[in-house]
Parts: structure tokens; sequence; C-alpha cells
């Protein structure tokens, strides 16, 4: 039993709730100046209901192993009053199948954290079987002026990049959990300024279990010459750490890029560590989108994969991947307006190293979403390159 969980979940549940009998009362804007006005409901309630079937293999296409997952989000949102903005989001999801039961330690990579407080409940962990609920959103926000003020778990995005982002210190997601859009969040208060219609401040600071597990940054953001540009310097864990990116374009393609330097300053056996992203992405005219992108990650062990492992593993800033060199490059075409493909592969020089992503998305209604993703992984072994683990990915999704 977890009685902060439970305290926690009591009292946001009250609180929706409460928030719920006066959910017909809405805040009122003037829409740009003119005589209407509208009414913005204080009280709301988004999410999904996701279905996705997983079959995984390896070497040998005869030895499938399956899996189910059943995730659904609800999202809740109160507004009092134009400046306070109050939210509650919890992510359930029910496992089973043959991973859940043969690989040692699944719920402890699904539901492995280094938040400040365990938001997290395993209602059931038995056999073939894992159901846990976690709260991954609860914040308080104040808007005003030139302010903006955040306080509890929150999404603090400093990533630039749609890969690799070594300027996410505070909540790093990972590419390969393409089931969880809406990314980590961390126990953090942020505070936003806005200096001119140029240039602003932002200044965190998330608190670990411990001292050694804190991280705070302040970063400096700027628009100048046509590109967003973005400075930081703090504390990451028991590492002082700088970093800075850009975001613009060459001649009509997307150009971004991003470095961090993380260096110890508790542990003296300690190496510093840089990593660095850089990515173009271009739009043609017949529909066509194309992404490149790179990455250098000193910190690199350059070990094998496991898709298992990697694709519910939780990376941080300075460790942002498991190889030290790695290219991706993804096309996406949309074939009609309901149905789209996409082709990605990366590919490292670490025994020759190659992933394959293919995706294709259809649009079955308003709403609903039909998915169907490919992850494969390959090395080089004794001259011949060998399938590290295959897993495909059927997925329904309904929002509401």
């Amino acid at each position: 039993m977890k009685p902060r969980f439970y305290s926690i979940l009591l009292f946001f549940s009250f609180f929706i709730f409460s928030a719920a009998t006066a959910q017909q009362d809405t805040l009122q804007h003037a829409d740009n100046g003119k005589d209407t006005v509208k009414h913005i409901p204080k009280f709301s309630v988004k999410g999904y209901v996701k279905y996705m079937e997983q079959i995984s293999f390896g070497a040998d296409p005869t030895n499938i192993l399956t899996d189910d997952l059943i995730h659904n989000r609800l999202n809740f949102k109160y507004d009092p009053d134009e400046h306070f903005h109050l939210r509650l989001e919890v992510r359930n999801r029910i496992y089973y199948g043959d991973l859940v039961k043969s690989y040692p330690g699944f719920a402890t990579l699904v539901t492995a954290s280094d938040q400040t407080y365990d938001l997290s409940k395993n209602w059931i962990n038995k056999n073939s079987v894992l159901f846990n609920s976690t709260i991954d959103r609860a914040s308080a926000e104040y808007t005003g002026g030139r302010w903006d003020i955040t306080v509890g778990r929150q999404r603090i995005n400093w990533g630039i990049n749609t890969v690799w982002t070594p300027n996410d210190i505070f909540n790093t997601f990972n590419f390969f959990d393409f089931d969880y859009e809406e990314r980590p969040g961390r126990d953090a208060v942020r505070v936003q300024y806005v200096l001119n219609t140029a240039s602003s401040l932002e200044v965190a600071f998330a608190p670990g279990k411990t001292n050694d597990q804190n991280i705070g940054a302040l970063m400096y953001h700027r628009n100048q010459w046509g590109y967003d540009f973005q400075g930081f310097a703090g504390e990451c864990r028991q590492d002082l750490c700088a970093g800075a990116g850009w975001a613009g374009n060459i001649k009509g393609a997307g150009f971004k890029g991003e470095v961090s330097y993380f260096t110890p300053y508790q542990h003296a056996g300690d190496s510093a560590a840089l990593a660095a992203s850089i990515s173009f992405d271009y739009g043609f005219k017949n529909g066509l989108y194309i992404l490149a992108s790179g990455l250098y990650n000193s910190s690199a062990k350059d070990s094998a994969l496991n898709i298992a492992q990697l694709s519910t593993e939780t990376l941080s800033a300075k460790n942002i991947f498991p190889f030290r060199y790695t290219a991706f490059i993804q096309a996406s075409y949309s074939f009609t307006p309901i149905f789209k493909g996409m082709l990605g592969a990366m590919y490292s020089p670490s025994g020759n190293s190659i992933i394959a992503l293919p995706t294709l998305t259809y649009s079955i209604a308003d709403n609903w979403a039909l998915d169907l993703i490919g992850q494969c992984f390959f090395s080089e072994q004794d001259g011949k390159y060998q399938p590290l683990g295959n897993s495909i990915y059927l997925r329904i999704k309904w929002g509401f």
C-alpha cells in the first residue's frame, strides 16, 4: 500500500468532483475586441482509450512473444478565472501477455521513476498481468502580465529537436516510447518572465528524493535574425551543466540544434560528458516530408541494444542514447487525407547497427485512428547482420 498515493489521489478526486458541480459555469472573454463574448467552460475533461497488440520475435520468427496494452488517459482542467489554471492528468495502463510474464522486472521497467513523490500505483502485478495508474500531471499555474508561474508535476520542455533533445534536462523523453505522446512530467517549480517582445527568462527547480538528484537551471530565450535561440546553466543531479540551442530555417528547410555539457562536482572520479544533436526537415509541395538528424553522445557505452529495455528505459540528457554516434532519417507521405505512411531508420557505426521504424496510420473516423508500427533492430556480428529483436504494434485509439 502507498498511503501518499491514496492521499493525493483522494485530494484531487475531491477537487475534481467539486469542480464538476460547477462545470456549467463559464469564463467570459471578449472575442478580439468585438462585441461578441466567448464563453469558455471552467471545468473540462478530455482523454483517450487505446488498445495495442505487440508481437515480438528475434532471429527465430517462430519464437513469438505477444503482449497487449489497454491504455486510458484522463485529463482534467479547471480554470477558476483567467489567471489561474489547475490540471490533473492520470494515466491508466493494463499490460497482459507473454512479455509481462517472461521478462524479469517488467513492472520495474514500466514504473521506474526518480520523482520526488511516488504517484504511481500497481493495482495488479501477478502472473501475466500488470495494472498501473500514474498521475503524471498535477499542477497549479498563474499567468498575469509578464509572469507565468507553475507549481507541481508538469512538463518542462527545453528540448528543440524531434528525436534527441540534450537540452531537455528535466524530463528527457524516449523516442521509442511512441505510445506516450504527452511525454514525462516532473515535480518542479517553474517561473517564466517576459523581458520584451524578443526575449524572456525562465528558471526551474525540481527537487529529487536526495540532494544529488536535484535539478535546477536558468534559461534565456531570444529571437534574433529569424531564429529562436536559448542558453541555460545550472545543476543536473551530480553535475554542473550548461547548454544552448537554436531553431530556424535555411531556404525553407527547418534547421535545429542543441548541445549540453555536464561536468561532475560531487564525485571527482566521474567524467564530463557532451551531448549534441542537429536536425534538418523539409516539406515538399507533393506532401512528402523529410526529417534528418544526427547525435553525438560522449557518455554512450556503445552496447548492443535490447528492444525490451530500450522501449521502456528512462533516459537522461547526459546519456541520451546507447550509441556515441547515431544518424536518423525519416520520410513521411500522406497517400490520402486519412492514410499516411512513414519510414524511419537509425544507423550507428558501433557494430554497424541499424534500426528500422516503419509506420502506417489510418484515420477511421473523427477521433478514431488505427496505427501499424514496427521497430526492428539489427547489428553486424561475425560479418553478418543479425536481428537483435523485432516488435510489431497494432494500435487503435479513440479520443474524447
